[in-house]
């Protein structure tokens, strides 16, 4: 006689199977013949995965849309995965938590779920991929709708095995998107850009910090960036090096809240930076005090591990038109958007040092000084508060996982991190304003607003700032329009415009030559339209 196998079970087995061979249709659809639980991408509609979505381009997350999925579904999770040569499954974007009735993520999406940690360090972050060796390569981004919350460890962040274990029981579908990207051949050795001919003296070859040796000075000083890079928990950089600089790379955007708690803005948003290749930022591998200092008085002075750059405290101009702390322009993490659209920080990252116990910025770098020094912490390494000389604001104390000679650390009295370089800066700085492509005019000149936020709307993806105030203001838009605008609560609404949408803009003329768009909207509290909808391209 034999048993009958009963559908509950069937249900589990088909489950299982998911989760360990990537995909399923749920039952409920196959003896129906409703539609099966789909996911799509605007980012690969021909099946390739463009290099804006790698480290050969912006490094964003792409955009993901899915329909039909099975009754009961509480809530998403997702996971993007490849198998490398040594067939042991690689996960580049872990998420979950994402709400049962959201259907898509749009590029570069944050606010939207919990962010797991991927394969290429402990950041809770989207790690885009940047294979190495000639071929193509395949990435499939698997959604996992889920009967339940899955139980997950406190405390650190979440990986794609743990996730997937925790998800083996209440999976009620996955469905699977493939994608195939080919690095060429120069970027398939390593994504650094080309360097400037080193000295006879200094010939190592260009490598993935991963496998830098650790034999020889330049080996061990672009070791020495690299593995300050594995302890950010709030964004991934990357670093490559030559015989003469590291070179950090990123978006420049991090994966803590932004923009919160800012007093005064000219409303400018955080928006993805293409920090890579040969935009990426050039620490110097053996920094020595120089005969002379170099002025810090405009612009970036460093990145922080994360990727984030690090800007001196002083307005745009300089130090004469204010300091941006004490004028209530920086968020709850010391940073804010610049004229760029671009988030940096103006003082010590508190939002990323949080990731780490107190003391272990006593000896580990934060981020890295334009001119090749270390910038550590609060304290020296003995733990006592950092002694700050009267040239650049540093200190000659001896710091482990540093080059010697000099150190910058982080106060709370202006200006904050450094007042001069010490050593002598990288091309970068002379060079800054090469590094941003600003996407539009400032709309507004800073001014006093109150409880500011960025949010994602998990609807449509859309990034919205929104914040109140007392008075009334005038916007522009292009810097030859007007908009008056009403006391009260407002909101900019932003997103990536990609697919046909993106074609369609590009193919103007007023966006000749440009690669990249976004759309905004403005509203009142009570979603009435303030001004015109507007794309920006850059």
């Amino acid at each position: 006689m034999k048993t009958p196998i009963s559908r509950p079970f069937l249900l589990a087995l088909f489950a299982a199977a998911a989760v360990s061979l990537g995909g399923f249709t749920p039952l409920n659809a196959m003896a129906t013949g409703a539609s099966p639980f789909t996911v799509t991408s605007e980012a690969g509609p021909d099946g390739t995965l463009p290099d804006t979505y790698t480290c050969d381009g912006a490094g964003v997350a792409p955009a993901l849309a899915w329909s039909n999925p099975p009754e009961g579904t509480q809530e998403f999770a997702l996971l993007m995965s490849t198998v490398p040569p040594d067939g042991v499954i690689k996960y580049n974007w872990v998420l979950y938590g994402i709400p049962g009735t959201t259907t898509q993520l749009s590029q570069d999406s944050h606010g939207v779920g919990t962010l797991g940690a991927g394969s290429n360090g402990p950041s809770a972050a989207y790690q885009p991929p940047c294979s190495k060796g000639p071929g193509q390569k395949s990435y499939t981004f698997t959604v996992y709708a889920l009967s339940a919350a899955p139980v997950l460890p406190q405390g650190t962040p979440v990986s794609g095995p743990q996730l997937l274990s925790a998800m083996s029981s209440i999976t009620l579908g996955t469905t699977n998107l493939s994608l195939h990207h080919t690095r060429s051949g120069a970027n398939a050795n390593g994504n650094a850009p080309p360097p400037p001919p080193p000295p006879a003296a200094a010939t190592a070859a260009m490598a993935p910090a991963s496998s830098v040796a650790t034999t020889g000075t330049q080996s061990e000083a672009c070791a020495r960036v690299a593995n300050s890079l594995k302890a950010s928990t709030t964004g991934v950089a990357t670093v490559e090096c030559d015989g003469i600089y590291a070179y950090v790379a990123s978006n420049g955007l991090p994966t803590h809240t932004m923009m919160d708690g800012i007093v005064a803005s000219n409303l400018q948003v955080p928006i993805a930076q293409s920090f890579f290749g040969a935009n990426a930022w050039k620490i110097p591998l053996q920094p020595a005090i120089a005969a002379t200092t170099t002025t810090a008085n405009d612009g970036p002075i460093g990145v922080a591990i994360n990727g984030v750059p690090i800007f001196n405290p002083c307005k745009q101009g300089g130090c004469q038109n204010g300091d941006t702390k004490a004028l209530g322009e920086l968020d709850a993490c010391n940073g804010h958007a610049g004229r760029a659209d671009d988030y940096h920080y103006h003082a010590a990252p508190n939002c990323l040092m949080v990731g780490q116990p107190a003391g272990y910025w006593d000896t580990h770098p934060l981020g890295w000084a334009l001119d090749g020094f270390a910038i550590f912490g609060y304290n020296d390494a003995d733990g006592r508060v950092a002694s700050r000389d009267d040239v650049c604001g540093g200190n000659t104390s001896a710091v482990a996982n540093a080059p010697s000679g000099y150190s910058y650390h982080v106060t709370d009295a202006a200006p904050y991190v450094l007042s001069c370089f010490r050593g002598t800066p990288s091309p970068d700085l002379a060079g800054q304003g090469a590094k941003f492509s600003p996407l539009r005019r400032p709309p507004v000149r800073p001014f006093g607003v109150s409880a500011m936020t960025l949010t994602t709307d998990a609807r449509d993806g859309y990034q919205v700032l929104q914040f109140q105030t007392d008075r009334p203001f005038t916007s522009t838009e292009t810097g030859t329009d007007s908009y008056e605008q009403p006391a009260g609560t407002h909101r900019i609404r932003y997103k990536p415009v990609t697919g046909a949408a993106l074609a369609e803009l590009l193919a103007t003329g007023e966006h000749a030559g440009k690669s990249a768009c976004w759309s905004f909207q403005f509203s009142d509290g009570a979603g009435g339209t303030t001004q015109p909808a507007v794309a920006y391209c850059r």
